[in-house]
Order: C-alpha cells, then sequence, then structure tokens
C-alpha cells in the first residue's frame, strides 16, 4: 500500500476502523497514516482483511457521491481544538455544507427529553451567539441539541452538527428539515463515513468531538448521569471552558447543571455571560 498521500490513508482508515481507535492513535505517533496500513503488527486480523478488500477509490467515490468532503489535520478549516483530543483525535472528519465555519464557536448541549424552559433558552442562547459573530456546535438530537441548531439558523447563522452516523444518514430521521436548514449556513459533520447508521457507542464517543470542537461547553438541562454530562467532562479534561444553566431546584432534568455548578462549572444565564467566560480562551482560535 505504498504511496499513498496522507489525505488518502487517512480516509482509507477512517472507514475502515470504529471512531475513537485507541490503538491507531497511539501508532500515529511514531508512524504515518500509510505506514500503518502496511504494517499489519499495529491492527487486527480482521480490520487487516477488510483493509485488504477495499478499494480507495471506493471510499472517495461514495463520499463525492453524498457531496461529503473529508478533513484532515492539515486543512485550513480543520477545528484546531481537535487537536487536543491527542491519542483520541480523528483521523479526518467528513463533513457536508459549503459555507465557511467562524473561528469561534460555543457547544451547547443538553437532554433529549427537555423542559419548555430548556428548550427556550437553548435556542435563544444559541440565536444570541450567532448575532454576536459565535458558531453553535451540538449533535443533532431531539431537544435541548435540536433547539440549539435551531436557535441558530433563526439567526441565519452558523451551526455544526456533529452526529453519530454517516453524513448522508439523517438521525433522527424527524429531524430531516432541521439538517437540511443547518447545511444551508452550516455543516453536517462525522468521523464515521457516509452510509454508516448510529450505534449507541458512536453517541458517546462524539461527545469528546462536540467538547474538543469549541472553546467552551454550556450545559442547559441534564441528569446527573447524561451524555450531556459526559460532554462537560470531555471539555473539562481539555481544559476547557465548562459552563451550565441553572434550572429550577425541583426539577430533575437540571439536577446534572447544579452538580457541574457544583464542582466548579460557571453558572450563566446569557449569550453575554457565555462570552465574557470565554475571553481568555480565544487564543485557542484560528
Amino acid at each position: 500500500m505504498g504511496g499513498l498521500s496522507d489525505w488518502e490513508a487517512r480516509i482509507w482508515l477512517a472507514s475502515v476502523v470504529e471512531p475513537g481507535d485507541i490503538r491507531i492513535g497511539r501508532a500515529l505517533n511514531d508512524f504515518l497514516p500509510s505506514e500503518i496500513i502496511s504494517k499489519p503488527q499495529l491492527h487486527s486480523a480482521g480490520l487487516r482483511d477488510f483493509l485488504s478488500d477495499r478499494k480507495l477509490s471506493d471510499v472517495v467515490a461514495t463520499s463525492k457521491a453524498v457531496d461529503a468532503d473529508f478533513l484532515t489535520p492539515t486543512h485550513p478549516q480543520w477545528p484546531n481544538g481537535l487537536d487536543l483530543l491527542g491519542e483520541l483525535a480523528p483521523l479526518g472528519i467528513w463533513k457536508r455544507g459549503k459555507a465557511p465555519q467562524p473561528a469561534l464557536t460555543v457547544s451547547i448541549v443538553g437532554a433529549r427529553s427537555c423542559s419548555a424552559y430548556g428548550e427556550s433558552v437553548a435556542l435563544n442562547i444559541a440565536a444570541e451567539l450567532n448575532q454576536l459573530g459565535l458558531g453553535v456546535v451540538s449533535g443533532g438530537a431531539f431537544g435541548i441539541d435540536a433547539a440549539a441548531h435551531r436557535g441558530a439558523v433563526l439567526a441565519e447563522g452558523k451551526t455544526v452538527a456533529v452526529l453519530a452516523g454517516g453524513v448522508d444518514v439523517p438521525y433522527p430521521r424527524a429531524n430531516s428539515n432541521l439538517f437540511d436548514r443547518i447545511l444551508e449556513t452550516g455543516w453536517l459533520v462525522s468521523e464515521s463515513p457516509p452510509g454508516q447508521i448510529p450505534l449507541k457507542h458512536r453517541f458517546l464517543i462524539r461527545n469528546r468531538l462536540i467538547a474538543a470542537w469549541s472553546l467552551g461547553t454550556v450545559v442547559v438541562e441534564a441528569r446527573i448521569r447524561s451524555g450531556a454530562i459526559a460532554t462537560a467532562s470531555h471539555a473539562n479534561n481539555l481544559g476547557l471552558e465548562v459552563m451550565a444553566i441553572p434550572g429550577p431546584v425541583t426539577a430533575a432534568a437540571s439536577t446534572g447543571c447544579h452538580q457541574l455548578i457544583r464542582d466548579g462549572a460557571t453558572l450563566v444565564t446569557n449569550a453575554s455571560e457565555i462570552i465574557h467566560q470565554l475571553q481568555p480562551h480565544k487564543s485557542l482560535a484560528k
């Protein structure tokens, strides 16, 4: 498999390994992506067999067929924050959407089964952030994620949906119209290749991308054990800002937010407070 460019080797590897494969991440410390492909000892026999049957031209053709670009760390639109993930950084990301993305973004996450209060707060904060020049990143799910994306879309601003399946596989399907709107000014992105369906572990592993993509993560509503809290934990481990919206003390949907605040997350209530909190971190942006 000699002679492959970095881009070719990365798109090929990314099409056959699961997102967040730590074996590949560690191997990249010492070897080029093209060398990893040619060294059987660096991957399992199953992966080796799959690689031998996979044609690079098929991978590229599939991406082109759904109008998806494959970005690698050398691409000018690669989010710098993803490099903070080290050995868990993605080999690359597929993205749909032609609009340039803002250098500064905020991740907004929360419960799928959110309250009307949480939905309203997420929508309004996302719209305000876009009006102030910041993009919004979330996971495209029901509830707080969808509200954050809608707020950005309503402000005719930028938003990025980080998906757990291929960028051509709308999930949840009920959000298909929202995804179409996102593509008008933003991106749909995934580290899984086109055609891949969302799987439970892919939802969990993609949370690290949502956290790393932005200067900080805002949790609007979440229970103590939830994907949103996991995303906040990733952000905290990366040295990024973690913020939380307070809710009624009687609301189960806000117990995770209140725990984050007790543990040191910054209490915020609007876009201005979020921007103020992010001021020291702007040097991370391109």
